[in-house]
């Protein structure tokens, strides 16, 4: 069956059993902890997530993703809900479905207020749709996502954070991303910034694209940002932006710079559409000196976020996909965070 078939049974999903269990009368205190056990990762089943906040107020959940023996499938995640919004998180497994054979998972949810949640499997071979109710752990520990100190969210903005370390690249692993769930809406400023500690240039070709982050809402044609690391024989900082743009499309910023191995540099890439401005910086964090500045323009003064999106932060490139494009061995990526400022 086609992607566009199961995104069909994810919105059928969400509208019979998955509305079924968001009107459900049953609630979690805030602090409490939920799983949902029997989720699937497989290229021919959809796994599709929702939040429901019962709380009047704005709402900070964590997410943490894993193999039912208790493997990370990825960095814990927090999101911040509105008052009494439901958040839908189609298609969790999506960029990972292709390293995994019909593995079960599980999904790990806390809020800091009153919350629910629920799960859904939609095969796209039957059509099948299998509701996955929560069950409450009352032994498990505060989410160390959630307890760690939120990062301050500005005001109308939805905000998104995956502390502490995120992704270092190996062999095995050489991509890493983080997927947040987000509502629709006009958005008026897109911002992402995170850290990296830059390790070996790539021996082949160390002057080639490092890849810091790929910046995207949902595919690569909606692109608020992408910056690489070019290394000795370079030694720039190369960024590429355009929103409803294809890629040779996108605009290019690039200016001289020296990325030294060993240092963590803290990347913000602020993409606001209401004042025309595309800025991203670079500064060290040890000294918190602002190194070097990439201005640009937006292409669009607001954008429509739709139905099921989700804010993507890549970082680190699969080698041998395009020969500019190389593999980031032994960085380090860490402290994404993400925020969406809507109308």
């Amino acid at each position: 069956m086609s992607r566009t078939a199961i995104n069909c049974l994810l919105l059928a999903a969400l509208t019979t059993a998955g509305a079924a269990h968001a009107n459900s009368n049953e609630t979690f205190r805030g602090g409490e902890t939920v799983i949902l056990r029997g989720l699937v990762v497989a290229e021919s089943t959809a796994t599709d997530l929702a939040f429901v906040n019962r709380a009047k107020t704005a709402n900070r959940c964590s997410l943490s993703l894993a193999t039912a023996d208790g493997s990370s499938l990825g960095p814990d995640v927090t999101m911040t809900l509105k008052a009494l919004e439901t958040r839908p998180f189609p298609n969790v497994f999506e960029h990972l479905a292709r390293f995994y054979v019909n593995a079960e998972a599980k999904a790990t949810i806390s809020c800091t207020g009153a919350f629910y949640a629920h799960g859904t499997l939609a095969d796209a071979v039957t059509g099948r749709l299998d509701p996955i109710a929560p069950e409450a752990d009352y032994d498990a520990a505060p989410s160390r996502v959630l307890m760690a100190k939120a990062v301050t969210c500005p005001a109308r903005a939805l905000c998104y954070d995956a502390p502490g370390v995120v992704h270092v690249p190996t062999v095995a692993k050489p991509a890493g991303r983080v997927s947040f769930p987000t509502p629709p809406g006009i958005a008026k400023r897109f911002r992402a910034s995170l850290d990296v500690t830059v390790g070996p240039w790539f021996p082949a070709v160390p002057s080639a694209k490092h890849l810091i982050y790929w910046f995207v809402v949902s595919k690569n044609f909606d692109m608020p940002g992408m910056l690489y690391f070019r290394g000795p024989g370079k030694s720039e900082a190369f960024a590429r932006h355009g929103v409803g743009l294809t890629h040779p499309e996108k605009l290019k910023i690039i200016k001289p710079f020296k990325a030294e191995v060993g240092r963590t540099y803290r990347v913000d890439n602020d993409y606001d559409m209401t004042k025309k401005t595309l800025k991203i910086t670079v500064t060290d964090v040890a000294t918190g000196k602002i190194l070097v500045t990439l201005n640009g323009k937006p292409n669009l003064a607001t954008y429509t976020v739709k139905q099921n999106a989700k804010l993507l932060v890549d970082m680190g490139f699969v080698p041998e996909l395009n020969p500019t494009e190389v593999p980031s061995y032994g960085w380090t990526y860490s402290n994404v965070h993400v925020e969406a400022h809507m109308q």
